[in-house]
Parts: structure tokens; sequence; C-alpha cells
């Protein structure tokens, strides 16, 4: 029998105000910095960022709301090369990226 394939998921999406993509903590709020997005292993987690992100999208203050994978281990790194451009910045100007992790941590 195949054994199921581990979850590994966050929410992300692009805040309505700026456009900026942002990621749901642990602390129920909302990050530039992937590095802090909660990451949930269970079904269960993953329905819960699914209502952290409809309820935000309802208050008008969260679009684009997807539920993305990343990489087992420490962090939150993304697995597929749309989101690590999202989460790092242009691929054309590296002087515009963004550090993975805010700056001090």
């Amino acid at each position: 029998m195949a054994q199921a394939k581990p979850i590994n998921k966050i929410l992300t999406g692009n805040r309505l105000r700026t456009g900026d993509t942002v990621y749901y903590t642990a602390a129920g709020a909302w990050s530039a910095y992937v590095s802090e997005a909660k990451v949930v292993t269970t079904p269960e987690g993953v329905e819960e960022l699914d209502k952290a992100g409809k309820a935000a999208y309802a208050a008008n203050q969260i679009v684009d709301i997807n539920i993305i994978d990343v990489l087992p281990g420490d962090g939150a790194k993304p697995s597929h090369i749309r989101e690590i451009i999202r989460a790092t910045g242009p691929t054309v100007r590296m002087d515009l990226n963004k550090p993975v992790t805010p700056a001090g941590r």
C-alpha cells in the first residue's frame, strides 16, 4: 500500500491595498516574509488555513488567496518556482529583491 504524500503547506495572498505578497503566520497575522509563515502538516491544518484565507478575503484585506506547497524542514521554503519568485522578488533586477527573513532575525 502506498504511503500518503506528506503535507507541508502555507497560506499566501496579496494585500489588497498594496498588492504585496503576504503569508499567514502562526500569530494569525500577515507577514511579508515567507520564513514567518505558519506551516501546517495535517488536513485539519489545511482546513484552518482555508478558513483564515476566506475570512481575510471576505474582509477585503487579502486577495489571490492560495494554499501552497513548501519543502519539508525548517522554515517555509516554497517548492514551486512561481512561489519562490513571489517570495523573493523580481528575477531581472536583483537590487529590488527582498530577503526571505526580516533583517535582524
